[in-house]
C-alpha cells in the first residue's frame, strides 16, 4: 500500500507540473496550417508566445521566411516580426525543438550565422520568399535587429535565449492532435 502512495504521489507531481495544451489547441485548430512538418508545430506555437511580447496591433509575425541569393534558397527564418510603424525586422527567431538541446541550439547558431553572414557579404543578390505573401528587402534588417533561438521547455537551461511552455512531448501531443482533428475534417486543413 505504501508503494502504490508513493507512486501516487509521482505519479500527481509530475502531472501537476505538465502545461495544458487545450489552449493552444484552440488557437491553431482553424490556422490551415500543414502539422506534417515536425517543426511547424513548434513555429506556430512560437509565434504565439511572442504575440504576448509583441501585440499584434503593433508588430506582425511571420514564419517560414525563405532567402537566398539567386535561384538555390540558402536558408529559412523560422520567426520573423516586423514594426508595423517602420517596417523593420526587430526580431529573427531560430525555433528548434529536437530531443538533444546542444544539436539544436548549434544548428540554430550555425543557420544565426549563414544568415548574417549572407547579409552582410551579398545585399544586392539577396532575395526573400514568404509563405504568407510578404515582400521583404535587406534595408529592414539592420543592426536593431534582434537574433534570438527558441525551444521547448528547458532550453534556456541549455543556453537558448528563450523557451516555450511546452515539453516535446506535449509539443507532440498537440501535434498530434491537430493532425487527427483535421484529417476528421473539424479542423481547417492546409490548402
Amino acid at each position: 500500500m505504501r508503494s502504490f502512495l508513493i507512486f501516487a504521489s509521482v505519479l500527481f507531481s509530475i502531472s501537476s507540473f505538465a502545461a495544458d495544451i487545450e489552449p493552444y489547441f484552440e488557437a491553431l485548430k482553424q490556422t490551415g496550417v500543414n502539422y506534417e512538418p515536425d517543426g511547424a508545430i513548434c513555429e506556430q506555437v512560437a509565434k504565439l508566445r511572442y504575440r504576448g511580447e509583441y501585440p499584434d496591433a503593433q508588430f506582425l509575425i511571420t514564419t517560414g521566411v525563405e532567402y537566398s541569393t539567386g535561384d538555390r534558397t540558402l536558408g529559412e527564418l523560422d520567426i520573423v516580426v516586423i514594426d508595423r510603424g517602420t517596417q523593420k525586422v526587430i526580431l529573427v527567431s531560430e525555433v528548434k525543438c529536437w530531443k538533444n538541446f546542444q544539436q539544436a541550439l548549434d544548428k540554430a547558431k550555425s543557420q544565426r550565422l549563414r544568415f548574417q553572414w549572407n547579409l552582410e557579404k551579398h545585399p544586392q543578390q539577396m532575395r526573400f520568399d514568404s509563405y504568407e505573401g510578404l515582400l521583404f528587402s535587406v534595408s529592414q534588417f539592420d543592426g536593431s535587429t534582434q537574433y534570438r533561438s527558441l525551444s521547448q521547455a528547458g532550453g534556456v537551461n541549455k543556453g537558448f535565449d528563450a523557451e516555450l511552455e511546452l515539453t516535446l512531448s506535449e509539443l507532440k501531443q498537440l501535434r498530434m492532435k491537430l493532425l487527427k482533428c483535421q484529417a476528421w475534417g473539424e479542423c481547417r486543413r492546409p490548402e
